[in-house]
C-alpha cells in the first residue's frame, strides 16, 4: 500500500479495528477476575495489579520499538504474529497454578496487544484512501472501549459459572476465531520499508513535535478516563450502597458511550473540524464534568451518573482526533508503525499511572472529592496542548484538521 491508494478497503479497516478490539478485551475482562485469582493462586494486591498492569507496562517499554519493526517485516505479518501471541498467553495463564507463572504468560500476552495496537492502524493507515483517512483512523479509536466492554460484559456471567480460568479461555477463543478471519481479510502482502536504520527512525520520528505533543495529550486523556473507569466500581459499592453488578453494569455503560464518542469524533474529522478543536473542546468538557461528578453537593446521584456518562461521550473524541493524527504527524510513511507506537506509548503511559494517581489522591484527601485534582490538571494540559497541535499542524504547513 501506499499514498496513492484510491479507493478504501473497508473490509480491510474493519478486520483490523476487529483485532483491536479483541486485544483490548483481554484487559477488560482481568478486573471482574482479581478477587478469584487472589482466592486461588494467593496474590498479593501488588502482584494483582501487575496481572491488570502487565499490558501498560510492556506497552510503555516497547511502543516505539514495536512500532519500528513491524514497519520493517510487515504490519499484516506483525498482527498475525499478535493475535497468536494472544491466543498463547491466554491458553497458558489459564493452566497457571503461580503467580510467576501468571505473571510470564501475562508478558506473552501484553507483547501480543502491543503488537496488535501498533500494526492495525498502520495497516488502516497504508489501506485508506487519502480522502477516507482521517476518518477511518478516527474510528480505529473506538478498539479500546468497545474491547474493554465486551470484556467487562462477559467475564462475570463465565466466571460465576466455570470460574477465572474459563474466562482466560473463552478469551483464547474469541482471539483464535479473529485470527482467523483476519488472516483471510488481510492483503497478502502489505508494504513493509526495508533497509535504512532503525535508530534513524526512531530520531526521526522523536523529532517531530507534533508526536509529542500528541502522545501527551493521550497520556494525559488516559489518565483521566482509565482513572474514573477503575475506580467507578469501587466507588458505587462503598459511597454509594449498590450491589456489585448494578456498580459493573453502570460502569460498562460509561465505557460503551465513549465508543460512541469516537464514532463522533471521526464524523467531525470527516467534515474537516479543526483537530485543535476537538482536543481543546474536550478538555473544556472534561473540567466542567470532573466538578459536577466530584463534588457531591452540587448535584444529585443521577446527575452526576449523568454527567460520568456525558464526560466519557465527549472525551471520546480524543482518540479519533489523535490516532489520527499520525498520518498528518509521521515523518513518512516509512515511520508509520513507529509513530503508531509512540501515541501508544503515551496513552498506555496514562492508564498505568492514572488509577494510582487518583487513589493516593483519595487516600490523602480522605475523601472522593480529592480526587478531582486528576481532572483539573489533565483538563488543563489538555487545553495548552491542543493549541500547541494547532502551533504544530501550522509548522508543518498543514490546514489543521
Amino acid at each position: 500500500m501506499s499514498e496513492s491508494v484510491s479507493k478504501t478497503r473497508w473490509s480491510v479497516v474493519a478486520a483490523a479495528i476487529g483485532a483491536g478490539i479483541v486485544a483490548a478485551m483481554h484487559i477488560g475482562t482481568v478486573p471482574a477476575a482479581i478477587p478469584a485469582l487472589r482466592a486461588e493462586l494467593g496474590l498479593d494486591l501488588i502482584t494483582a495489579g501487575w496481572v491488570v498492569s502487565m499490558f501498560s507496562a510492556t506497552t510503555v517499554a516497547s511502543g516505539i520499538v514495536v512500532g519500528v519493526v513491524a514497519d520493517r517485516i510487515g504490519y499484516r505479518r506483525l498482527l498475525l504474529g499478535g493475535l497468536v501471541a494472544l491466543v498463547a498467553g491466554a491458553l497458558a495463564g489459564a493452566a497457571a497454578h503461580s503467580e510467576a507463572a501468571l505473571l510470564l504468560f501475562r508478558l506473552i500476552e501484553g507483547i501480543g496487544f502491543i503488537t496488535t495496537l501498533v500494526s492495525a492502524p498502520s495497516i488502516i493507515a497504508e489501506t485508506a484512501a487519502p480522502s477516507d483517512r482521517r476518518f477511518a483512523l478516527g474510528i480505529w479509536g473506538t478498539y479500546m472501549p468497545t474491547g474493554l466492554a465486551l470484556g467487562m460484559a462477559i467475564a462475570p456471567a463465565m466466571l460465576a459459572a466455570w470460574g477465572w480460568r474459563a474466562v482466560w479461555i473463552g478469551a483464547a477463543v474469541i482471539t483464535a476465531l479473529c485470527l482467523v478471519a483476519v488472516a483471510a481479510m488481510l492483503p497478502k502482502r502489505p508494504a513493509a520499508h526495508s533497509g535504512g536504520s532503525w535508530v534513524a527512525d526512531i530520531r526521526l520520528t522523536l523529532a517531530e513535535p507534533g508526536v509529542w505533543l500528541l502522545a501527551a495529550f493521550f497520556m494525559f486523556y488516559a489518565a483521566q478516563w482509565m482513572a474514573l473507569m477503575v475506580w467507578l466500581p469501587t466507588f458505587l459499592i462503598e459511597e454509594r450502597g449498590l450491589s456489585l453488578v448494578t456498580a459493573a453494569w453502570m460502569t460498562i455503560v460509561v465505557v460503551a458511550v465513549n465508543a460512541l464518542g469516537n464514532l463522533f469524533g471521526a464524523s467531525l474529522l470527516a467534515r474537516n473540524v479543526p483537530r485543535w478543536v476537538l482536543l481543546a473542546g474536550s478538555s473544556c468538557v472534561v473540567l466542567v464534568c470532573a466538578v459536577g461528578i466530584f463534588r457531591s453537593g452540587l448535584l444529585s446521584d443521577e446527575l452526576r451518573y449523568a454527567l460520568c456518562l456525558l464526560y466519557s461521550l465527549i472525551t471520546g473524541v480524543c482518540p479519533a482526533a489523535i490516532l489520527s493524527g499520525a498520518a498528518v504527524f509521521r515523518p513518512s510513511p516509512r515511520q508509520t508503525g513507529a509513530t503508531n507506537g509512540f501515541l501508544i506509548q503515551g496513552s498506555n503511559l496514562g492508564q498505568f499511572v492514572g488509577p494510582p494517581a487518583m487513589a493516593a489522591l483519595v487516600s490523602l484527601g480522605g475523601a472522593w472529592s480529592a480526587g478531582l485534582g486528576v481532572f483539573l490538571v489533565g483538563g488543563s494540559a489538555g487545553i495548552l496542548l491542543a493549541f500547541l497541535v494547532k502551533w504544530a499542524e501550522r509548522r508543518r504547513g498543514i490546514t489543521p484538521s
